[in-house]
């Protein structure tokens, strides 16, 4: 198996090269912080860079390729997110390679949870917009990409960033209003390589409606752009929705962290209504699809503590 990683100098990224199969050949791209994993064939490309994207992609040939790189805030958050989702979908796409796409919850309003796999992005914020944008550009220029959507994604060796500040009190307040389904980075990591191993394979249950949504694009609420050629999954795209299976506040959560390290809170509480930007209050994902098709157990934050 020849696995691309996008980002894998990233969080999530990261953690799929570390707990990949060690018979697998591995490529990942980077940008700002070198990858320094030995078993790791590392490029420095920038997803914006269409031209570099499709010499990685012909110079290594992946079977698979896991797009991760995304940026959270900034002027260039659509430029990445969306304009680079893009061309890896469009190199994916020429080069004849399986495609992941990570998405988010955020792209919802969170004014009707749970989500399911057929819910419509609904944009609030900025970012939110980015990966809404990335899916429409993901779909349009490949035939049968699996967008997987998750939630907040936290872990302890190394500890994420988000975890850390809450700890430290750099990230506050938590909202008590504001609900997500954090999901431990191992558990993400290896649910996408199971989908990867799936995929290798040739499982064409992966695109069954009964298995994973598959939606018409003509049906969709907003206007979207047919995939390419493909006459047999022409007008279908694949989503699949995973995260953890328990619904937390920001705030809860923060407390669970801050108990299971034994530090005192040192983050405040706050109303997500009160903040002045728009915020989706409710991401909940519904994953009873991603239970049901995979092998890779998905936990709760309360298991991953008692566990660790």
């Amino acid at each position: 198996m020849n696995l691309l990683v996008t980002g894998g100098s990233g969080y999530v990224g990261a953690s799929i090269l570390k707990r990949a199969p060690q018979d697998w050949q591995l490529a990942a791209t980077y940008l700002a912080h070198p990858i320094e994993q030995a078993n790791v064939a590392a490029f420095c490309v920038d997803v914006r860079d269409a031209n570099a994207v499709n010499r990685l992609f012909d110079t290594f040939r992946p079977d698979v390729a896991i797009h991760t790189a995304a940026v959270m805030n900034g002027d260039q958050m659509m430029s990445v997110n969306a304009d680079g989702s893009r061309n890896v979908a469009r190199a994916a796409t020429q080069f004849n390679t399986r495609l992941i796409h990570i998405s988010s919850d955020v792209i919802f309003d969170g004014a009707h949870a749970p989500y399911d796999e057929s819910a419509s992005p609904a944009p609030l914020t900025p970012y939110a917009e980015s990966k809404a944008r990335a899916e429409e550009f993901v779909r349009a220029e490949y035939s049968n990409p699996i967008i997987v959507r998750t939630s907040l994604v936290y872990g302890f060796a190394p500890m994420d960033p988000r975890t850390r500040q809450t700890l430290d009190g750099k990230f506050s307040p938590l909202f008590t209003d504001e609900f997500r389904c954090p999901i431990f980075v191992d558990d993400l990591a290896d649910a996408l390589i199971e989908l990867a191993l799936s995929l290798r394979a040739g499982r064409s249950n992966l695109h069954s409606p009964r298995e994973i949504a598959c939606f018409d694009y003509r049906s969709a609420p907003q206007p979207l752009r047919a995939p390419r050629n493909d006459k047999s999954n022409s007008d279908a795209f694949s989503v699949l929705n995973i995260a953890g299976p328990q619904r937390l506040s920001r705030y809860e959560f923060g407390v669970k962290l801050a108990k299971a390290f034994h530090v005192e809170p040192r983050f405040q509480s706050a109303l997500c209504a009160s903040f002045p930007t728009p915020r989706p209050h409710d991401c909940t994902l519904d994953i009873s699809r991603a239970q049901k098709i995979l092998k890779t157990i998905l936990r709760s934050v309360d298991e991953v503590l008692k566990q660790n």
